[in-house]
């Protein structure tokens, strides 16, 4: 077995993992990075071995050439920066360390790795498409089964039964059905042009799936980064009455799925029942009440140290000092759900600069924007940082370093 095949099994395990497992997660990101820091050579006695990776080193000196990749490594440097701010415990500070690790190790393995061609990048879309499928007949089988009941737990804010967590999900899911469309619009098969109609088709069934499953902030990215790619499309062609045409439709999807699909109906409705009792005053039991709030928070605490922060080993106990002051009625505190405002309040502007670095850099590179799925991903990317710390559990981190870094491996070599 090639080194090629290796790396592609360990990228569909990684794509399971992120589904599944934290565990074979880890395992995988581990296989990555140990195969980045190998090359496979030819020799006359022993055939095909392994030795250590020569390029590797040359591309970390070239740091200007290859400055998209090494800015990931801002995500993981943030946060040891603020050792110094510890007061106390170390636990949490190292604790986000750990979580943020893959920053580190996977910009080393998509440096080191082989080039993906196009094709190879394809394929791997197409496995997402056909897994998160799987997955989702599965949950839409329980949801069904369990009709009523999980009808009423979406009527009082909880979410649908997904594996792990329901929002990390539902970001892959919105994935799947960019990757999906990329597909479609390449014409791409793996053996046979019949397949084209399965991809779209299983792309038609995510998007409507999607809309079951009723989570809010997987829904907002999808359609931002649908509106974003209608936008290039209109720029591109020139088509500007189809695309119009394109946008009026993508607006009045959720109308429809909101009058038809009963799951999405119960989350909208809990929604704005929510939002009535945070305007009221009387939110301290509710979801998004509390994220609300807890923007509220990191602003605060952003405000109070805006230079270098509270520091992100100290801004979970932060966090639940200003909630002891000055909003006690809330039972649970929520860290800032806004991954900038999170690394307002515990870095201050300093680790705010390093994070716009490490966030927009790739964008540019290889004028990687140009890309169909790059640009899907990554507006799904910038949206999920807006709505939630996406970047604050293994998770999120693994979604968006993994596809990332995959996509930048394969625009390294574009002219």
């Amino acid at each position: 077995m090639t080194k090629e095949k290796i790396t592609l099994f360990f990228c569909g395990l990684a794509i399971v993992s992120l589904v599944f497992s934290p565990f074979l997660l880890t395992v995988s990101m581990i296989a990555l990075l140990l195969l980045g820091l190998v090359e496979e050579v030819e020799d006359d006695k022993a055939g095909r071995k392994f030795r250590a990776n020569k390029s590797l080193l040359k591309k970390l000196k070239d740091w200007k050439k290859n400055a998209a990749f090494l800015v990931i490594f801002f995500y993981f440097l943030i946060v040891l920066f603020g050792v110094w701010q510890v007061e106390g415990d170390y636990t949490y500070l190292l604790e986000r360390l750990r979580i943020k690790l893959p920053f580190i190790a996977l910009p080393i393995a998509f440096l080191g790795l082989p080039h993906f061609s196009d094709r190879q990048i394809k394929g791997i879309l197409y496995f997402l498409l056909v897994f998160i499928t799987l997955t989702g007949i599965g949950i839409s089988i329980n949801y069904l089964m369990n009709y009523e009941l999980i009808n009423q737990m979406l009527s009082q804010g909880k979410p649908m039964p997904t594996p792990r967590n329901h929002i990390r999900y539902s970001l892959l899911v919105g994935v799947s059905i960019i990757g999906g469309i990329y597909l479609i619009r390449e014409k791409y098969f793996f053996k046979t042009p019949k397949e084209r109609y399965l991809i779209i088709g299983l792309t038609i069934f995510l998007f409507l799936y999607i809309h079951i499953l009723s989570v809010k902030s997987g829904i907002l990215c999808l359609y931002v980064a649908l509106g974003i790619l209608c936008l290039q499309y209109i720029f591109l062609s020139k088509k500007y009455l189809f695309g119009l045409i394109i946008m009026a439709g993508l607006i009045s999807l959720p109308i429809v799925a909101f009058m038809t699909i009963p799951s999405f109906h119960q989350k909208l409705t809990y929604m704005h029942y929510d939002l009535k009792k945070y305007l009221e005053g009387e939110g301290e039991e509710y979801s998004d009440s509390g994220r609300l709030t807890s923007l509220k928070v990191g602003w605060e605490l952003f405000v109070s140290a805006p230079v270098f922060g509270v520091g992100p080993g100290n801004i979970k106990k932060e966090v639940h000092r200003v909630y002891q002051d000055k909003y006690p009625d809330y039972v649970k505190p929520i860290l800032p759900h806004d991954q900038f405002l999170f690394v307002l309040a515990g870095s201050g502007l300093f680790g705010f600069f390093f994070l716009l670095l490490a966030v927009f850099l790739p964008l540019f590179y290889n004028k990687a924007y140009q890309h169909f799925f790059f640009l899907g991903l990554y507006t799904i990317f910038l949206m999920a940082l807006i709505l939630e710390h996406t970047l604050e559990n293994a998770e999120g981190v693994g979604i968006f370093s993994f596809f990332i870094l995959l996509l930048l491996n394969h625009l390294r070599k574009r002219s």
